[in-house]
């Protein structure tokens, strides 16, 4: 009879954790336009260090398809005029354009 509980017991157990494992959600992050626009003033301003331009660029923005093109553009951007020197991370030409995302961020409709 102790068997029996002791099995039963360690069943129920085992059963709870697969389906508290089976019903957990993966923790998303969700960048918002104020976010990111903030993100992109501070990389202009020259108060960004190279973590917070990967943070700001690292994350694809499916939610929100017109900031996932600025994004790309900014890596497009990236790939030609980052020179990672502090206290600016771009060349002149960089944040030129990079100026040019934030005008056209600040251009899109509101959602």
């Amino acid at each position: 009879m102790n068997l029996l509980i002791t099995v039963g017991l360690t069943f129920a157990v085992f059963a709870l954790v697969v389906w508290g494992l089976m019903h957990m959600r993966t923790p998303r992050f969700r960048m918002e336009r104020a976010q990111f626009q903030q993100g992109l003033e501070d990389v202009i301003a020259g108060q960004a260090d190279d973590n917070e331009w990967r943070v700001l660029t690292g994350y694809p923005m499916r939610h929100d398809p017109p900031l996932e093109l600025l994004r790309l553009e900014c890596l497009r951007i990236e790939e030609d005029e980052y020179t990672g020197k502090m206290p600016y991370l771009f060349s002149d030409e960089g944040i030129r354009r990079l100026r040019e995302v934030r005008e056209r961020l600040l251009s899109l409709p509101k959602q």
